[in-house]
């Protein structure tokens, strides 16, 4: 029984120290949409939990371009659900 308590604690420590360090490593990060790769499918706004992304028609294309740069944590989901290389974290 002890050795479970070990393993959960040991998860629950790592999960944190991951958090903690994909946040210092975005603090100076951004997301920026790569406009001629953008095919507006709108799988970045899906899955991202900061309300970061919005959507505009230019002639009969839709283009996704960021909203809120303040809200974004480049956090890096948006850029797991692109298919398209869209996207990229930029330098703030």
């Amino acid at each position: 029984m002890n050795i479970l308590y070990w393993i959960l604690g040991g998860l629950t420590m790592f999960w944190i120290v991951s958090n903690i360090y994909r946040r210092i490593k975005g603090k100076n990060k951004i997301i920026n949409v790569i406009q001629d790769k953008c095919t507006g499918c709108k799988r970045c706004e899906k899955h991202c939990r900061h309300n970061v992304f919005d959507f505009k028609i230019e002639g009969e294309k839709v283009i996704a371009f960021v909203q809120n740069p303040s809200n974004c944590t480049a956090c890096g989901d948006c850029l797991m659900a692109c298919k398209f290389n869209a996207l990229e974290l930029v330098d703030k």
